[in-house]
């Protein structure tokens, strides 16, 4: 069943706003790249946790010096992870958010009630 003229128009209209609002989208939609240094180092990283983590729980108890060692380990691990995964997953090239204002609490409250009145349709 072919879209009358009226359909056609609004579905054209909706791809417009689609390619306006999401122009930069096939620069951002990047393919999988291939195991980089930085994926294996993460890999590694999460391994080197789970050794520090058993030696911790292994030998706290008997000697806090290994148990603490244990634990920088992990700690060391855990941020060497975060820092491959920003380089792995990150947005280098997307702007800076503006930072947006507090909102007063009797902002949110007057914003809620608006909410509600107009979606129960008890507007004053």
């Amino acid at each position: 069943m072919p879209l009358s003229e009226e359909e056609q128009r609004i579905l054209h209209e909706m791809e417009e706003k689609l390619f306006e609002h999401e122009r930069g989208f096939p620069g951002r939609a990047r393919p999988k790249a291939p195991r980089t240094l930085a994926s294996r180092s993460m890999r590694w990283s999460a391994v080197v946790f789970v050794i520090g983590f058993a030696v911790l729980l292994v030998s706290f108890r008997s000697s806090i010096l290994i148990g603490t060692f244990g634990f920088l380990l992990m700690l060391a691990a855990a941020l060497l992870f975060e820092r491959n995964a920003r380089q792995v997953f990150g947005r280098r090239d997307a702007p800076p958010r503006p930072k947006a204002r507090p909102r007063v609490f009797s902002d949110e409250l007057s914003m809620i009630s608006r909410r509600l009145r107009s979606r129960f349709g008890r507007e004053r």
